[in-house]
């Protein structure tokens, strides 16, 4: 296998010579924006440093999983125009949506109630319709604490949550920053502790050596075996030499959703490991047009389930409705702190829709 690093202006300057230096079968392993040159940063120069990977000559014909640019930048188009479509027929259903709230001259409190669903951020789509059914069904309504059954209610049947099996192995994918491998802690510990699993833990975040550290602490802590793999085809060894786990957490690291060779290397991963369950783990603290691109582009790593983490840093409430309505893919765990293994909760559609319910009523009390 030979592992070569490029620093170059752009991308394409960085496959070409890949493509000269590794031949056609190469794969990208990671791309990062660095600074060169300049005094203390003052005149320096941005760069691209791209990490390549191609297997030896007699190595090549056992690696059929790994994609060639040319396809990649093929399913890459495909994918965009698929986006292009989901995004006008998403415009079209906001359009409809909106009309609702044109046509229809809501009394005081139904408006206080609308714009506290604003304020936290509720898809304006799912908002329209828990207004319209409101308005149907009660015609004005109290914005005190009396009304909170009932507004719960009307959010639950918005709020798709299922927490999965967790055997084999579990992917966590999703944007930097948003708390993966604390997360994978806690679901190991539980797992461990409470469930009484054999579990073991593989990494893949090797571009953050703080990262690695802290999970091979938590490890160290609760006992747990810990492996580290630096391409798909390694993970896959990994977990071929660890299947007498009962569940094996996978971590990897944070993706910018802006990034297509990124995606494409998740592509890849996930087709070579095939997971049984993909987390998609996603900060609640992040914006509304964030959370759309982020669960939208993270489609490449075909995830089962959602997490959000990060309850305990934002008042914004609506990712618990929003999260499932974007992506279609149930909730399974909440997070609302840093401690492991405590700061985890299950799921469930009741009680995150009265969590909502009195959140906006306290919005629609203060307006």
């Amino acid at each position: 296998m030979k592992i070569k690093k490029y620093m170059v202006n752009d991308i394409r300057e960085a496959l070409d010579q890949i493509k000269k230096d590794l031949g056609e079968d190469a794969v990208i392993l990671s791309t990062r924006s660095i600074k060169k040159g300049g005094f203390f940063g003052i005149g320096s120069r941005r760069f691209l440093e791209v990490t390549a990977v191609a297997e030896e000559k007699n190595e090549q014909h056992a690696n059929k999983d790994i994609y060639r640019f040319e396809e990649i930048l093929v399913k890459n188009r495909e994918k965009r125009q698929e986006e292009e479509i989901r995004e006008l027929k998403q415009m079209l259903q906001e359009m409809k949506s909106m009309m609702f709230s044109k046509q229809v001259d809501l009394p005081q409190n139904m408006q206080k109630l609308l714009k506290a669903l604003q304020i936290h951020e509720v898809d304006p789509v799912v908002s329209n319709k828990i207004m319209e059914y409101i308005h149907i069904a009660y015609g004005d309504v109290p914005v005190d604490d009396n009304f909170k059954q009932r507004l719960s209610e009307h959010i639950v049947p918005f709020v798709k949550t299922e927490v999965p099996i967790l055997e084999k192995s579990v992917l966590f994918v999703g944007p930097t920053g948003v708390g993966k491998t604390t997360t994978l802690a806690k679901i190991a510990a539980k797992l461990k502790l409470i469930h009484k699993k054999q579990v073991a833990i593989l990494t893949l975040d090797t571009y953050r050596i703080a990262a690695t550290e802290q999970l091979k602490t938590y490890a160290a802590i609760m006992d747990i075996p810990m492996r580290v793999a630096y391409t798909p085809k390694e993970a896959k060894l990994e977990l071929d030499a660890m299947h007498d786990f009962d569940v094996i957490l996978i971590d990897t690291a944070g993706r910018s959703q802006n990034n297509d060779i990124q995606m494409s290397e998740l592509r890849a991963l996930v087709e070579t490991i095939t997971p049984s369950v993909c987390f998609l783990v996603v900060g609640m603290n992040c914006k509304y047009s964030d959370l759309k691109d982020i669960v939208k582009k993270f489609d490449v790593a075909k995830y089962t389930h959602t997490i959000l983490t990060k309850m305990d840093e934002t008042r914004s409430y609506g990712h618990i409705i929003n999260i499932s309505q974007l992506s279609g893919i149930p909730l399974a765990y909440i997070t609302n702190g840093q401690r492991v293994p405590e700061d985890i909760i299950e799921a469930n559609s009741r009680e995150l829709s009265h969590i909502l319910s009195k959140e906006v009523l306290k919005v629609a009390q203060s307006g």
